[in-house]
Formats: C-alpha cells, structure tokens, sequence
C-alpha cells in the first residue's frame, strides 16, 4: 500500500510534468505556424497511473485518478448513504483523494 506522503508525492510529480508539457506546447506554438502539441511522456505517465490504481487497489475504476488529474470540474464525490441521501465528499487536494481512496477502496471504516 502506498503511503500518503508517496502518493501526493506522485500525484505533483504527475501535475508538474502535466504544466511543463503544456508550457512546451505553448512555446512551440508560438515559434511556428501551427499548434504545438507535446505529448512525450503519456505512456509513461499512464503506466504510473496504472500502477498506482493497482497499489491502492481502485483498479476497479480506473477512471477515478484520470478524472482528478485531467478534468476541469469541482473535484467532489458524491455518495449515497444508507437513508438514500447523497453525501458530497471534497477531493480538491491529493491529500483528500488519497484519504478518500483510503476509505472507499481499502475498507478503512468499512
């Protein structure tokens, strides 16, 4: 099991390099006619996320770090209880997430 400090650890690596390609294709773009689009490092990137699904066992769904890493919405799960309500749940910084998967994935308070 990876420990939380190894795994916020990851996740700003991952969002740096993500910042670094996008600042490189910016730059490109501006060099030469067209769009410059960067995409070395995806196989990679992909296979770290891949590894980290199976290590914190959410290989089930193996959407859940994709979507945290590379969707522009509010970074909320919501849950629904035993009473059919929903519960929203905050995973805005990777140290939430990371006690989220804690809980869900792992039987934390299951």
């Amino acid at each position: 099991m990876m420990t939380k400090e190894r795994f916020v650890k990851t996740i700003n690596l991952i969002q740096n390099f993500q910042s670094e390609q996008n600042t490189l294709s910016v730059l490109i773009g501006k060099l030469t006619d067209g769009y410059g689009i960067v995409e070395f490092g995806d196989n990679l990137i992909f296979g770290i996320i891949n590894m980290i699904d199976e290590d914190m066992k959410i290989a089930e769904d193996d959407d859940l770090l994709s979507w945290w890493l590379y969707e522009d919405v509010d970074k909320i799960v919501y849950e629904t209880n035993d009473d059919g309500k929903k519960n929203k749940i905050e995973v805005k910084t990777p140290e939430q997430l990371y006690n989220y998967i804690i809980k869900e994935y792992n039987g934390d308070d299951k």
